[in-house]
């Protein structure tokens, strides 16, 4: 599935791979007040949450932003036929690609790829299957990875780690190093001259985030910051893959009152909305504004 909106003056795609009731609530999100979940069902459902199931409802996607001369790859998602240990992610064939060509944005074309973390669902379409080798999806791209998320990631990988991230790191990862194409970053740099890298440390160690700024819109790309609009009111509750946890909720509260008090557009990893999420702060806490 793919989606088109305008934001500030550039062009943003959104490319699904994979959306669905994916996840148990309680699994996904350890702790998850189901007060919360059942107060607010009226908004979550069907979009977030299904009750009957208590499945948290999840995108992997790709978004695609084309401002000026260069066109960016913001996260690559799951990517086809690699073998992971999750069902949602494993030996996946979808035609995300396809999208590409449908709207005019061929692999070679892309200029820039960037990367909120390192996690599978997130480096997938970094490479694809030729002739029995993973070789760079979008060749004349520069792929730019958080320095910190990657040092940890090498360390790891060296030891003899060969699984990590179920395998992501040695199919999608190393080969664009080993083609030269990675660009290593820090928070404080810009990229393609409209996104500005932010620190979000906390899910993995060197997490980012991607603010851009164009035509008076304020955007902000969240990777895993937030998993669920659950998160928003109740900015202490991490997923369970967030690596170290109080590193995380400060990530989480500091993004959520840099965005109610600037009226940033979020646009996290995991949820289909190409409207982005907007919130306020009201009596001291979050609240998603719908």
């Amino acid at each position: 599935m793919m989606n088109v909106r305008r934001l500030g003056g550039a062009e943003l795609i959104q490319i699904l791979e994979v959306h669905g009731p994916t996840h148990d609530a309680d699994w996904m999100l350890p702790g998850v007040s189901h007060a919360a979940l059942d107060g607010n069902i009226d908004w979550l459902t069907p979009e977030y949450y299904m009750p009957i199931t208590n499945r948290l409802v999840f995108s992997f996607q790709l978004w695609i932003l084309k401002a000026g001369a260069n066109t960016i790859v913001i996260d690559t998602g799951i990517g086809n036929c690699k073998h992971r240990p999750t069902p949602w992610q494993n030996m996946m064939n979808t035609p995300a690609l396809e999208w590409f060509y449908a709207v005019g944005l061929p692999p070679e074309s892309i200029t820039h790829v960037v990367h909120t973390h390192l996690h599978g669902d997130h480096v997938g379409w970094n490479t694809r299957l030729v002739d029995g080798r993973w070789e760079p999806t979008f060749p004349n791209a520069q792929h730019c990875m958080p320095a910190i998320d990657w040092c940890a990631c090498k360390s790891r990988y060296d030891a003899g780690e060969h699984d990590l991230y179920g395998g992501s790191v040695a199919d999608s990862v190393i080969p664009i190093v080993e083609a030269g194409l990675a660009r290593f970053i820090h928070p404080g740099e810009e990229i393609a001259d409209c996104l500005t890298v932010l620190p979000a440390p906390g899910h993995t160690p060197g997490h980012v985030l991607f603010s851009f700024h164009d035509a008076g819109e304020d955007a902000v790309f969240t990777g895993d910051v937030l998993h669920s609009p659950v998160q928003i009111l109740d900015p202490a509750l991490n997923s369970r893959w967030c690596e170290f946890p109080d590193d995380a909720r400060a990530s989480r509260r500091r993004l959520l009152h840099d965005a109610a008090r600037d009226g940033v557009t979020i646009f996290p990893a995991h949820a289909r909305t190409l409207d982005g999420w907007r919130v306020s702060n009201e009596s001291g806490g979050f609240v998603l504004v719908h």
